[in-house]
């Protein structure tokens, strides 16, 4: 019997040794991509050194520009005759004041012998501050009274608030343009029964150099409590009204008002001062007026009604009359601010919607003497730094008076080097020479205004912030 042969089985050694290095040079690779994942994470995940460089910042307060301020002009009446044309029937008075200043005049105006002026503060001046201001007494069968007006710088849009249209009353839009070129000017009209629709109040072009004037009976007839808003395109505008009034045939006044930037929640009037008001209220009705009584005119021009609390800051101390009125929006009230004693009073109004408004106040004198004033807001001086005012000319027996309202926190004023404290939520009054530029400067928020009287005279004019007033730049490298 053969007997079995003995089979080895084959050696599996190499083969496993081979298997591992080719496992282990596979672990190796994966070991090394995971590796690289994680320090591909890491790189990813592990914020780096930081490479954000440090950008110097410069503040850099530009070169001043020529700054310049526009003056309305005279008093406008119209001639006589069978073709009635609108002309100046009593020149103006000016104080300009600022060192190294230029003076000069539109070249044309709508107005026989009218004209606006204005005045400049080259770049090269050596003075740093400007002010004007003018002041007109006519003395007609038509126009008398005493009227007054802070020189301004021309803008794009300013809402005036003031006169009538009505028997007896003369309200002129004046426009003047001192720009190099022609400015297209569209005008809106509100009244007290809503805005009105009237043809020609949309491109309206006031050449280069030159004044037009608008009367506003030929946009809004028989109106009460007109208020217009002027925007314009191309050139800018000074824009003022100039109301009077006859009652009868009694010329009772005249009036130049200035305007307000734009509607806001907060005006403050630092003057609307009540002088022989029985008398004066007396005389309005001569003629069924009632623009002989202290009246506050106001628009909420939005979409929206506003409640508004009108608060009278006596200058004796103290809260005076605080009241509340409703207004619809677009309707224009003439809200009567009645049964106040003679005296100097400010006014604050605060409101929920942003509104325009300006006050309304009358005087009485001796004979058939009468006046009306209206009353812009005086916008905020800049706290800390001095602030050239022009206090305008007047004439013999005629006085000025600085009115200052601090509507929050008090204030220590100056007024060239004269100290003068405002009590918080207070006025003060203090007299001022006339024909003069006064230096104020204020420690604290403080509206300032003047205003100017005599026999049966009133008128007034703002302070307004510095128009070279630029503030620094901050200027990053590119």
């Amino acid at each position: 019997m053969t007997e079995p042969t003995a089979t080895t089985p084959p050696s599996t050694a190499p083969r496993g040794r081979s298997l591992l290095r080719a496992g282990g040079r596979a672990s190796l690779a994966l070991i090394a991509a995971a590796a690289a994942t994680a320090l591909a994470a890491g790189v990813l995940l592990v914020p780096g050194p930081s490479t954000t460089p440090v950008v110097p910042a410069l503040a850099v307060t530009p070169d001043r520009s020529d700054q310049s301020l526009v003056c309305a002009g005279g008093a406008l009446g119209l001639t006589r005759g069978d073709d009635p044309q609108v002309a100046v029937v009593a020149s103006e008075r000016r104080v300009s004041a600022g060192e190294g200043l230029v003076e000069g005049a539109l070249a044309a105006s709508d107005a026989v012998d009218g004209g606006a002026a204005v005045v400049t503060l080259p770049r090269e001046a050596p003075g740093a501050a400007l002010a004007a201001t003018e002041s007109v007494q006519p003395d007609t069968p038509d126009v008398a009274g005493l009227a007054a007006a802070e020189c301004l710088t021309p803008g794009r849009t300013a809402w005036l608030v003031g006169g009538a249209t009505t028997v007896g009353r003369t309200t002129w839009i004046v426009l003047s343009n001192a720009d190099d070129v022609d400015a297209a000017v569209d005008l809106r009209l509100w009244g007290d029964t809503g805005p009105i629709e009237a043809p020609g109040t949309s491109g309206l072009i006031v050449a280069a150099g030159t004044q037009r004037i608008v009367p506003l009976a030929g946009l809004a007839v028989d109106e009460d409590s007109p208020v217009v808003r002027v925007t314009s395109t191309g050139g800018s505008v000074a824009a003022t009204l100039q109301t009077t009034i006859v009652r009868g045939l009694t010329p009772s006044g005249i009036s130049i008002v200035t305007p307000i930037a734009e509607p806001a929640e907060r005006h403050v009037i630092p003057a609307l001062p009540v002088i022989a008001g029985q008398l004066a209220r007396e005389r309005s009705t001569a003629d069924g007026g009632t623009d002989g009584s202290p009246a506050l005119r106001l628009l909420a021009p939005g979409d929206e009604a506003a409640v508004v609390t009108v608060t009278l800051v006596p200058t004796a101390g103290g809260v005076g009359l605080v009241t509340e009125a409703q207004l619809e929006p677009g309707v224009v009230l003439d809200l009567p601010v009645t049964e106040l004693a003679d005296g100097e009073y400010g006014v604050v109004i605060e409101s929920t919607q942003p509104i325009v408004v300006a006050g309304r106040t009358s005087t009485a004198g001796t004979g058939d003497a009468a006046d009306v004033e209206w009353f812009t807001p005086s916008p905020a001086l800049p706290v800390g730094a001095e602030v050239l005012v022009g206090v305008a000319p007047l004439g013999p027996g005629q006085s000025a008076l600085l009115h200052l309202l601090a509507p929050a926190e008090g204030a220590e004023v100056t007024i060239d080097g004269l100290p003068v404290t405002v009590p918080p939520g207070g006025m003060a009054v203090v007299p001022s020479a006339a024909d003069a530029g006064v230096r104020i400067t204020s420690s604290g928020v403080v509206h300032v205004s003047a205003t100017y009287r005599g026999d049966g005279l009133l008128a007034g004019s703002r302070a307004l912030p510095p128009p070279s007033a630029v503030g620094a730049l901050t200027v990053l490298p590119y």
